[in-house]
């Protein structure tokens, strides 16, 4: 993991993680799983360009004992003409859930990108009854700001999703009992 940093760029030999949570439903779950999007098919020529890293929008593998079990993911959004923030996402392989894994990558990369960013924002979209992903940005540091309502589609319908966020000037999150 290195600096205790607890995800790092995909090997080549990873990607099948990555593919696997793009063609198995019970990989996602029910709050993230959104259809086959595709997306599969352009994931090694992405890796191979970039091993996942750009401007539009990055991931990395969140890794258990330097084996990757999921992602982290962050993407610019625009508030207007001069002001962005970072989106970040998450995911674990189902058999990596309910260590604390996930709860540690979400601190870690909102202090990452304080640390090499420029960014004011960190922000993360969750799905309304999402416990799991709610408590993970919680543990994040991040703070519930409001309901975008009928803001995402999936499974056949719009869904509310809540906003928490973290500034750059927020005190850091009390270590958690992950």
């Amino acid at each position: 993991m290195g600096n205790g940093v607890p995800f790092r760029p995909f090997r080549d030999s990873e990607l099948a993680v990555l593919d696997r949570a793009l063609n198995d439903p019970g990989v996602m779950g029910q709050y993230a799983w959104t259809g086959w999007s595709g997306s599969a098919s352009s994931l090694r020529q992405r890796w191979e360009a970039n091993r996942l890293l750009s401007p539009e929008i990055s991931m990395l593998a969140v890794v258990a004992e330097d084996t990757a079990v999921g992602a982290v993911t962050w993407r610019p959004v625009a508030y207007n003409a001069v002001s962005q923030c970072w989106n970040i996402g998450a995911y674990l392989l189902p058999e990596a859930r309910g260590r604390g894994v996930m709860a540690t990558a979400g601190r870690a990369l909102v202090e990452y990108l304080f640390a090499h960013t420029q960014a004011h924002r960190v922000e993360a979209h969750v799905e309304v009854g999402n416990k799991a992903a709610r408590l993970c940005a919680e543990r994040a540091g991040m703070a519930f700001e409001g309901t975008a309502r009928g803001a995402a589609w999936r499974g056949g319908g719009w869904r509310d999703i809540e906003v928490l966020a973290v500034l750059r000037g927020d005190a850091p999150p009390a270590p958690a009992a992950d």
